[in-house]
């Protein structure tokens, strides 16, 4: 099969039947229309008169009026959005014809998909005996970014990587373009890094590279990675700290960008990685309050990500949450121009409690009512809507964030398991099952790892993946599952009710297999009368 062409922003199937824009709309040409477009771009910036396109229309000699031909040149350009006054398609050449000027996207080679390109490569055919050193530097920038990104994260070098209006294929997420400059035999290189997409300018450093008279002076490695540590670090702000970046619709919560970036920058898991940043930023500039902030989050993101392998044997709660609470407070005052980063704070204020839910709720409405990041608004008050006992507001707001939300993102599967979670707290259980599917449908394991949490209690109704967990736990892996769970949800409902339909399933199950002592005694605080039942019910079938 003939593959599709990209010109401009537009990328038409090989018979021109169809074409489909960036936005994903697409047109439909008629022949005539089809025909004028296989003339016009076989002949590329080259003029075409009337005739010439009428005799490709209706054939040589044809008695047809070549007014027919700016009928549907008029026809083509209203499908293609373009302009006869600023065209990006067919320009006229008044007097003459006509002129395809728009140029045909090149093949995007083995760029399409990564995660960093190092290119275009500027500079090269002025470089004389420079030229090795720079191919050499451009070859150990790309083996160094490669070593401190994640294996998943591609990084190719693609010297003559094209522009991404250009592009045939799936973008590149960021490009590192290098222009190499030599003067008074010293070999420079400016490196500007870029979201490709959009071609905002995240960073532009340069660098030498060699010096000294030709060939000049070894390529120094340990400098060059150096400089690729320095770009990954850029990266990972783009990704996570967006200090200069308006908020939009579908933005994720601080919390959210902050898993998905440490994910794409290390093969660790994502709290360790952001912690080290965290840790070697406040180092620098102890006074960072944004840095602050996101290190009091990656705090609690430890206990979400890896709570059940560091709890209850490695209980340090108490000096974490200090921690938590003497950053997030540290760091309020200079907030308050940035509502996502607010809403951060009040989410990490109402979680450590001690008095702070009010200000947190206070925290998080006014950030909600003042920002445009609307999904993250979505999430957290609902989290909160739902703590505090508004399951139905809660889950209407969640669902408005379901809607804006890319598919298939980290930020989806966040809100499907506030989703979840709502649901199960309100004992809303005929409705499980269709998010649950969906949820588990997006990320393999998930099914695995969560759905001891979503049983009844009932023996009969114990699917096969909490079978096979229960067949296989201890009481020590069993009661750091409930503390884990108690600690980052159950405790912070808000109605009783709600704690114990969030345990009930994985509490009944641990104690029907492992008998009363598997409950740890934070949690027969958080629900006495659930556990009263399960504790009477073992012993009256201890005594049958």
């Amino acid at each position: 099969m003939a593959e599709a062409v990209k010109y401009g922003q537009t990328t038409f199937e090989a018979d021109f039947l169809f074409g489909t824009n960036e936005q994903g709309s697409t047109v439909k040409f008629s022949r005539a229309e089809r025909i004028l477009l296989t003339k016009l771009t076989r002949s590329g910036r080259a003029i075409l008169t009337r005739d010439d396109l009428l005799d490709a229309l209706s054939g040589p000699g044809s008695d047809a009026s070549d007014r027919n031909i700016d009928f549907v040149i008029n026809r083509l350009r209203r499908k293609l959005g373009d302009s006869a006054r600023n065209p990006t398609y067919i320009a006229t050449q008044y007097g003459e014809g006509y002129v395809w000027v728009a140029e045909r996207a090149k093949r995007s080679g083995n760029s399409a998909g990564a995660f960093l390109v190092v290119g275009p490569i500027r500079g090269m055919k002025f470089l004389g005996p420079y030229g090795e050193h720079a191919r050499s530097y451009a070859d150990e920038l790309r083996l160094g970014l490669d070593r401190q990104t994640a294996k998943e994260s591609k990084v190719v070098l693609d010297e003559d990587c094209p522009p991404a209006e250009l592009f045939n294929g799936e973008k590149p997420r960021f490009a590192a373009e290098l222009s190499f400059f030599e003067s008074d035999n010293r070999l420079d290189c400016a490196i500007t890094l870029k979201t490709f997409a959009t071609g905002q300018i995240i960073r532009v450093s340069r660098h030498i590279v060699t010096s000294g008279e030709p060939p000049g002076e070894p390529l120094d490695r340990k400098a060059v990675e150096s400089t690729a540590g320095e770009i990954v670090v850029a990266i990972w702000d783009a990704l996570a700290y967006r200090a200069s970046a308006l908020a939009t619709p579908s933005d994720a919560p601080l919390a959210v960008r902050m898993h998905d970036a440490a994910l794409l920058l290390a093969d660790t898991a994502s709290w360790v990685e952001t912690q080290k940043r965290l840790v070697s930023t406040l180092e620098k500039q102890p006074d960072d309050h944004r840095a602050q902030l996101m290190l009091a989050t990656c705090i609690h993101s430890k206990y979400l990500m890896s709570g059940p392998m560091i709890l209850p044997q490695q209980d340090f709660r108490k000096q974490d949450e200090d921690e938590i609470e003497r950053l997030t407070l540290s760091s309020l005052p200079r907030l308050q121009d940035n509502p996502v980063f607010m809403m951060a704070a009040g989410k990490l204020l109402y979680f450590i409690g001690r008095s702070h839910q009010p200000l947190a709720i206070q925290i998080i409405e006014e950030a909600f009512n003042s920002t445009a990041a609307f999904a993250t608004s979505f999430a957290i008050l609902g989290q909160i809507r739902m703590f505090e006992g508004d399951i139905e507001a809660a889950l209407a707001l969640v669902d408005q964030g379901l809607e804006l939300c890319p598919a298939g993102s980290p930020f989806e599967l966040y809100l499907l398991v506030l989703k979840s979670q709502a649901l199960l707290a309100s004992d809303q259980r005929a409705a499980l099952p269709a998010v649950l599917d969906t949820l588990f449908a997006k990320q393999a394991g998930l099914r695995e790892a969560l759905s001891i949490f979503y049983t009844s209690g009932s023996a009969d109704e114990v699917p096969p993946e909490a079978s096979h967990l229960l067949d296989n736990i201890d009481e020590a892996r069993a009661r750091a599952m409930l503390v884990w769970t108690n600690y980052l949800w159950a405790r912070l409902f808000r109605v009783p009710e709600h704690r114990e339909n969030y345990l009930r399933g994985p509490l009944t199950l641990l104690v029907g297999r492992l008998g009363p002592a598997v409950i740890p005694d934070e949690v027969r605080v958080s629900a006495p009368g659930l556990v009263a039942a399960l504790v009477g019910k073992a012993r009256l079938l201890d005594k049958s």
